[in-house]
């Protein structure tokens, strides 16, 4: 199994890009769903502060993990109704197997934070390859 760093990496190395080998997914087209993240990791945080002892999520929680989903499959239908032909976010999902890999946390804390940790290097790969804002 390869470390998320790899996989990260690669993922973006294989993403769609333009004739002029350029990134086509913008930054603007992830930042809703990595924000949405950001906001469920702080929550897992807090709660793994009071319940340190406990290495499941709370259902409350396991419902928010539940709900990126729905945020990711919203991104990914927009993308497809701005662009049909080019759809650099559903391939950007699918390369990365977003959904694949919410659906396996299910309760677990661990899963949760391997999840963020691996959105994070995804961000950071395709700022460092070249992803741009607009």
């Amino acid at each position: 199994m390869e470390d998320i760093v790899t996989k990260a990496e690669n993922v973006i190395k294989n993403i769609s890009r333009d004739k002029y080998n350029n990134i086509l997914l913008k930054t603007n087209q992830i930042r809703k769903f990595l924000s949405a993240v950001n906001v469920v990791a702080n929550k897992v945080d807090v709660y793994k502060a009071t319940n340190q002892d406990n290495k499941l999520l709370s259902e409350k929680l396991v419902m928010e993990i539940k709900y990126l989903e729905v945020m990711l499959i919203y991104q990914v239908g927009r993308d497809n109704a701005a662009n049909a032909r080019l759809r650099p976010v559903e391939d950007f999902v699918k390369k990365a197997k977003l959904r694949e890999n919410l659906q396996a946390i299910g309760n677990s804390i661990e899963k949760f934070e391997e999840f963020n940790r691996y959105m994070e290097a995804l961000v950071a790969f395709h700022k460092f390859y070249g992803g741009k804002d607009k």
